[in-house]
């Protein structure tokens, strides 16, 4: 066992605020400006930017109107015809087109050709496709060319068409949802997909901090530099500089993938259209990325003290992964099933589980500013007992090198 190394002392001894900010800076730079971390950077930067714009060309042609042709059809029915939907809730656009051939709707069809055409001019109904026609869409052409056969057949014995579309109209049901679920809501779909998106940069920015730091201090542990360190700095100082130049280029580099990803899908026009103030989803994602990272990355950083190779690292900073993980999976379990409950409300002002609830019922419309207020006081004021925590351990295990330091036995330790 190694003895605690000393501290600097004397004339030329550095502040406690000193010491953190040389080695923040010195964690700053190899972490920002490392050539690996400017190419990967880079790169997420060039997919990212290049899948959108992909992906608004891939989509540039689904806004064109389902054009339904109708031959042979008269006003009526026409009429009617443009009340039919598609599955997706789009309207068709009714067109006059003359009967089609397999050349005319399939292989040679125009940019604005019909998706089917519909063939009244026969003794039968004929509905002609290419390879398929939209359930919705056959539903409701089905729907109107039997109720204007049977306004039909009760004009000839005498009885009011239009009368008789009222009495059938009337005898529909409504149907009245008194608890409907959140997935019923109307921009449910793009409320989810930017959830998504919130969650996944928040997991890749506190499990790949995370593992930074405890990657940075086992290097520094199995190569003994740690003990050259702890002679210039506090112990303290070492984990607090650590964890401030990490965390702000992980937030830096993450952060801007944020921004340029917001920007870049709303040029592109890509971004989905929600109730949700985006710009402040974005303000309240990059506080909780400081804060949440702050909570995990002291974890981290005492849990890369206890072993001193990176092949035993799984061993302390897995359980720290799966702590993660487990509020990941929870928001978007809670998307699904009742986020507004009263469960969830509650577990979102759990700190480690808040970095990751309370942008999400943000997002889907379930809290208000002053819940997400609440919840950032209360993860900032445990932060002071995880850092007394973490440095306990740091300062107890850091310079112990060989097997891996128990949890209990660094802990029950009296200091020295």
């Amino acid at each position: 066992m190694s003895p605690t190394a000393p501290q600097a002392s004397g004339p030329a001894a550095m502040s406690r605020r000193s010491e953190i900010l040389l080695v923040a800076g010195r964690e700053l730079r190899t972490q920002l400006l490392r050539k690996s971390s400017l190419i990967s950077t880079a790169i997420m930067l060039v997919v990212m930017v290049g899948g959108i714009i992909g992906w608004s060309l891939y989509n540039s042609g689904t806004d064109q109107p389902y054009r339904l042709g109708v031959s042979g059809a008269d006003s009526q029915v026409s009429a009617a015809l443009a009340q039919v939907v598609t599955s997706q809730g789009q309207a068709v656009e009714v067109v006059t087109a003359a009967p089609p051939t397999k050349q005319s709707l399939c292989e040679d069809a125009p940019e604005d050709a019909p998706n089917l055409v519909l063939d009244l001019s026969g003794d039968k109904p004929r509905l002609n496709v290419c390879e398929s026609a939209d359930p919705a869409v056959e539903a409701g052409i089905t729907a109107v060319l039997q109720q204007s056969a049977l306004a039909e057949q009760f004009s000839s014995l005498g009885g009011d068409p239009s009368g008789l579309a009222t009495t059938l109209a009337s005898a529909t049901p409504e149907v009245v949802a008194l608890d409907p679920p959140s997935t019923d809501q109307e921009d449910f779909g793009a409320r989810y997909a930017l959830l998504m998106a919130v969650d996944v940069l928040l997991m890749i920015t506190l499990m790949g901090g995370g593992q930074a730091i405890a990657m940075g201090v086992v290097e520094e542990k199995a190569s003994r530099i740690v003990e050259i360190l702890l002679a210039c700095v506090r112990p303290t100082s070492l984990l607090a500089g650590k964890i401030l130049g990490t965390g702000t280029a992980v937030v830096l580099s993450y952060g801007l993938l944020a921004a340029v990803g917001l920007a870049t899908a709303r040029l592109t026009g890509v971004l989905p259209e929600v109730q949700v103030n985006l710009d402040a989803v974005l303000v309240v994602m990059l506080l909780w990325m400081v804060v949440g990272f702050l909570t995990f990355a002291v974890l981290f950083g005492a849990a890369g003290s206890l072993v001193s190779r990176q092949e035993d690292m799984p061993s302390t900073t897995g359980p720290l992964i799966m702590l993660v993980m487990a509020p990941y999976m929870a928001s978007i379990y809670m998307a699904l099933n009742s986020p507004e409950a009263t469960t969830w409300q509650v577990l979102s002002y759990v700190p480690f589980f808040s970095p990751f609830l309370m942008p999400a019922r943000l997002v889907l419309g379930v809290s208000s500013w002053g819940e997400q207020a609440i919840g950032l006081a209360v993860a900032v004021a445990v932060l002071p007992v995880l850092v007394w925590v973490s440095a306990r351990i740091y300062q107890r295990a850091v310079t112990r090198t060989g097997a891996r330091v128990p949890l209990r036995e660094v802990l029950g330790r009296r200091s020295a």
